[in-house]
């Protein structure tokens, strides 16, 4: 419903803020007031008269309080604008108007890509912050040229919005931001919606830097972090665009689907083949079709979401799932390996050389038949007693184990431990086989689970890398990562490599077994992973993401927030915004681990500086 901008309507916001509401109006001709909370800043776009410019508008719609209105209206806005002002003035000790302006397509006096429209002498602070940090932009084959002139045009003439008397009565700073359009085709005025994007998200931080120098100094608001100052209130797209690429996410088990259901048998039909024939891997049914979910996928209007990092999120999922897709419908032919490669990486040199270095370093595998095997009844009641620990911090948790004939070892699925009926699981390894599978794989599904926003859960693109690395990590601080996982490891890189490069699957798996002396249940083990569905290179991550979690912690970084769901490392600023912004709450689940006094000193290590062959020297 259109609002019209009346004195009752002013009234009517002015009374929702005084009371600590949200304010969110449609205003006439397209208008929208969104006032997130009380803030003592308010941003501004005024469509020119005649001209819709929704490219520029677009840009204001990243704040938490903001108004999208026309020229024409500039009388009604001045009363409303002034009302709003001088309450939150009133209630802040200080209020800051910025207004956003697109620069004329053939305005040749100023070339530059931002001017900054200020007082010539007071708080050049602000000013001088709102420069700086638009002229760090950062944009390939666009050189970023800011420059600074006197606000007196926003304060003179018919479209003035506050006399300068009228701003010092109420103790409010008036800025202007003019943006040269470069996101737009001069003359057709047709948008390039990948640079306006990318624009829109830095003068969206640039602004809010700016305003944090204002409100800390000037008023009596002091947020922690200038990321405070973003949206807290979510719109009910924003939700239900997650609940639409979760219910599809939800629709497929992704690492069952691309695992054998016939792996003991495909053994033994290797074996009397005398490993020269690649064996027949059989998988399950495939329950979607894929060119139906990627049609429900695309029909999401990811565009509806304003908030620039929520829109980056699910733009992310969005472009994930289509490649899981191409994956599933791709099963059991060249091309999935292609797929794979988008999703999961490939190995570069330097990984490559770690690998190769561990299998240099420990040539000999111990000898299998001396381990002592725990049963598998005996390590499910290990699991649930696992669970059940981190259950008492989290009582939704619904977790549990299932033992299972059509799995081969462990995978944790929708938050669920599977176990399978043959698995050989070493008995000196069990602790460390349940903190990776419960005390990470579990821990974070559910950590995911308890914040509002789903994709935590179900899980950002490539957060296997960091997922894994976690997992691994948690093995070593429980005293469970031996030479041997430390090898097979390894083992998985190599042989990604040369999937990669082209190798059948009986020249990696006689690679293991005779170059690198695995056993032989162990190198086709090994082998199958790699070469299942096609060629899956996510066996790559687990070393791949030891070795980048290493070099996180040892530049003083802390575990803890990695916590929070299933998140790539990229992630930990978007999270620690929303955060800030109090979209995301405080992490209910800890690891076991993470309480142990005696694993401190291990942290405390790693936080030092360790590489991957210091893990074996405790």
């Amino acid at each position: 419903m259109t609002d019209t901008i009346s004195d009752i309507f002013i009234k009517g916001i002015v009374r929702s803020l005084k009371r600590g509401r949200q304010v969110r109006r449609r205003l006439p001709e397209g208008g929208l007031l969104h006032i997130d909370r009380p803030l003592p800043f308010l941003v501004l776009f005024r469509h020119p008269a005649g001209q819709p410019d929704h490219a520029t508008a677009d840009f204001v719609k990243a704040e938490a309080a903001y108004i999208i209105a026309r020229e024409e209206q500039t009388p009604e806005l001045r009363q409303l604008i002034g009302e709003i002002a001088k309450a939150m003035a009133d209630e802040f000790g200080a209020f800051m108007i910025l207004e956003l302006l697109a620069a004329p397509d053939d305005s040749a006096a100023d070339s530059s890509t931002f001017r900054v429209l200020g007082p010539e002498e007071a708080l050049p602070a602000t000013i001088r912050t709102l420069k700086n940090e638009l002229a760090s932009i950062k944009i390939s084959n666009l050189p970023v040229t800011v420059t600074t002139a006197s606000n007196q045009t926003l304060l003179e003439g018919p479209n003035s919005l506050m006399s300068e008397e009228e701003l010092k009565k109420h103790s409010t700073l008036m800025l202007g931001l003019e943006l040269k359009p470069i996101y737009r085709q001069a003359g057709s005025g047709q948008v390039y919606p990948l640079l306006q994007r990318t624009l829109r998200s830095h003068v969206s931080s640039a602004i809010k830097k700016a305003v944090f120098d204002f409100v800390r100094v000037q008023t009596s608001h002091h947020p922690k972090h200038f990321q405070a100052l973003g949206r807290q209130a979510v719109v009910p797209a924003v939700w239900r665009i997650d609940r639409q690429l979760t219910s599809i996410s939800d629709q497929f088990r992704f690492l069952l689907l691309v695992t054998p259901i016939n792996a003991d048998e495909a053994w033994e039909e290797f074996r009397v083949k005398r490993f020269r024939e690649a064996p027949n891997f059989h998988y399950r049914l495939m329950p979607i079709d894929a060119d139906l979910l990627k049609r429900k996928l695309y029909n999401i209007p990811i565009e509806k979401v304003e908030d620039p990092t929520l829109a980056y999120l699910f733009r992310d999922k969005r472009r994930e799932l289509d490649k899981t897709l191409t994956m599933l419908a791709d099963r059991n032919t060249p091309h999935f390996l292609y797929s794979s490669l988008q999703l999961f990486g490939g190995v570069d040199e330097q990984l490559l050389k770690v690998a190769e270095g561990i299998l240099a370093a420990i040539p000999e595998p111990a000898r299998e038949k001396d381990v002592p095997l725990i049963p598998v009844d005996e390590f499910a009641t290990l699991a649930e007693r696992e669970i059940a620990y981190l259950k008492s911090q989290y009582p939704a948790l619904e977790s549990g184990v299932d033992i299972r004939k059509d799995i081969v070892g462990l995978i944790v699925s929708k938050g669920r431990l599977n176990i399978g009926t043959d698995a050989k699981i070493p008995r000196h390894r069990a602790e460390a086989l349940i903190q990776h599978e419960v005390g990470t794989h579990i821990l974070t599904y559910f950590n995911g689970k308890a914040q509002p926003l789903q994709q935590l859960y179900v899980g950002a693109p490539g957060y296997e890398e960091l997922q894994e690395g976690l997992a691994v990590l948690s093995e070593y601080l429980v005293g469970g990562l031996d030479q041997d996982r430390l090898r097979i490891l390894a083992a998985r890189v190599v042989t990604v490599h040369h999937l990669i490069k082209g190798c059948s699957f009986s020249d990696n798996f006689l690679r293991l077994k005779e170059e690198y002396r695995f056993s032989e249940e162990t190198a086709f083990n090994v082998t199958m992973r790699v070469h299942r569905g096609g060629g899956l290179t996510k066996d790559a991550v687990y070393l791949r993401g030891l070795v980048h979690l290493l070099h996180y912690l040892k530049e003083g970084n802390e575990l803890e927030p990695l916590l929070i769901g299933k998140i790539r490392q990229e992630y930990i600023p978007i999270v620690q915004e929303l955060i800030y912004r109090q979209v995301l709450r405080p992490v209910p689940i800890r690891p076991r681990y993470l309480t142990d006094p005696a694993v401190q000193p291990k942290l405390e290590k790693l936080k030092a500086g360790i590489t991957v062959f210091n893990l074996l020297e405790n």
